[in-house]
């Protein structure tokens, strides 16, 4: 059965709709049919003023969801100060009073208190993930600390730690998700049978999904399983821009007007959906590159900055891409006593991304130095990548295409790795 096609009713409000069902403890799910780059630009903004964090998911494994949840949820707060604050209050203490009692306490003078805290607590995965976060024992043997430390309680149904855990947070502290990948069917089943499994685990979970609307559709129509029903439910369609909206607000970006035409890729971000600095910084790169016709090497080198600032500017607005590389960092590594500085750096999925200017073709010394940092990042485990300043520009589909393949292979040779925070959140 096809998704419905009538007008939807205003966004924010069906968001709305969804997280007072969520409140009510109704399992929901809620679907953003439309382009990758609108659907996070949409939950984003519906997000903000609840001040939630987001978690953006595009493999869709349980011990991934939930690993990235935690590791979101620490960001905000150690896990062991949430089980603490639970458990104070369980038994009735004022506010903030029980991670007090126990900061600088000894492992026998914490186990003598909590022994006469845990009857408060009632029998279950909840007093279970208290227990396992607040003995240090637990946690400190764990290499990836408290998170390693509440997902071994429970190694073969991760969702139990997810819905425990979501059991000791302020409601309004806990992370939201978002699920947007490649959006092929394989990929849209899997991430539906995810979020649906999610969803009923912990009714109370704010999670999206996203998906084009041709996927949703076909995907409805290929089964009445309880995930179909969750996607049906939650079905919210995003649309598209009208070919005179998208102009207009190319126009007003000064980057359409009387006798000029946009680039196919310049029309093809802002019908995604991209933020205006996407938009500006892509119109930038484009005269830059443009310039170098006349002006020679030293507007290739301006050309080859603008288009770096253009293609962090996008990769940051991609939803499968976002937090994932910092622009011009610095890698852990020295060569021949200098730090290697890479354009566009992942460490954690060990990939290097560098635009290549005019400059780096004006000698052969120039291309051996490339040649040798090349080699110095592979021997670190990093996956190098290079493209032309000007290609980003004019085969800008191409090189996105080719960046979400790389992201894609290196996160399944790393699912089964403990994952870190975003490079982005570190100061990217």
């Amino acid at each position: 059965m096809p998704a419905p096609r009538s007008s939807p009713p205003p966004l924010p409000n069906t968001l709305e709709r969804h997280q007072r069902r969520r409140a009510q403890g109704i399992p929901t799910l809620t679907v953003l049919a439309g382009p990758p780059v609108a659907a996070l630009t949409l939950w984003r903004a519906w997000l903000a003023p609840h001040a939630r964090a987001l978690v953006l998911l595009a493999e869709p494994s349980a011990p991934g969801l939930v690993r990235e949840w935690l590791t979101a949820l620490e960001g905000l707060q150690p896990l062991a100060r949430f089980a603490a604050d639970f458990l104070g209050a369980a038994a009735h203490l004022d506010s903030g009073t029980l991670p007090a009692r126990l900061e600088g306490k000894t492992e026998h003078e914490r186990d003598v208190l909590l022994r006469v805290l845990w009857p408060h607590l009632p029998p279950g995965d909840v007093a279970t993930a208290c227990q396992g976060l607040l003995r240090p024992a637990q946690v400190l043997h764990k290499s990836g600390g408290a998170v390693d430390a509440l997902l071994a309680l429970w190694p073969q149904e991760p969702l139990r730690a997810l819905a425990a855990m979501h059991a000791l947070v302020p409601e309004r502290r806990a992370p939201a998700v978002l699920l947007s990948g490649p959006g092929d069917a394989r990929w849209l089943a899997d991430a539906a049978r995810l979020a649906s499994q999610a969803c009923e685990a912990v009714p109370a979970l704010v999670v999206a999904l996203q998906a084009s609307a041709a996927e949703g559709e076909a995907y409805l129509r290929g089964g009445e399983r309880r995930e179909h029903a969750h996607v049906r439910e939650g079905w919210l369609p995003l649309g598209t821009p009208s070919p005179e909206e998208v102009r207009g607000r190319l126009a007003a970006l000064g980057l359409a007007g009387e006798g000029q035409t946009p680039s196919p890729p310049l029309l093809r971000l802002a019908e995604e959906g991209v933020p205006d600095e996407v938009l500006t910084h892509y119109g930038e790169a484009s005269r830059r590159v443009e310039a170098t016709v006349q002006e020679g090497p030293e507007a290739a080198d301006q050309a080859r900055s603008a288009a770096e600032r253009f293609l962090y500017a996008l990769l940051e607005a991609l939803p499968d891409t976002r937090g994932l590389f910092q622009l011009n960092a610095k890698a852990e590594f020295r060569l021949r006593g200098r730090e290697v500085e890479v354009d566009f750096l992942s460490r954690r999925l060990r990939v290097a991304i560098e635009v290549d200017g005019y400059h780096h073709f004006r000698g052969e010394a120039d291309y051996r130095r490339d040649r040798r940092k090349d080699l110095a990042l592979q021997c670190h485990g990093y996956w190098v990548v290079r493209f032309l300043a000007r290609d980003v520009v004019a085969r800008l589909e191409e090189i996105r295409d080719t960046l979400r393949d790389v992201v894609s292979l290196r996160r399944e040779g790393l699912v089964e790795a403990p994952s870190h925070q975003e490079d982005g959140d570190a100061g990217g």
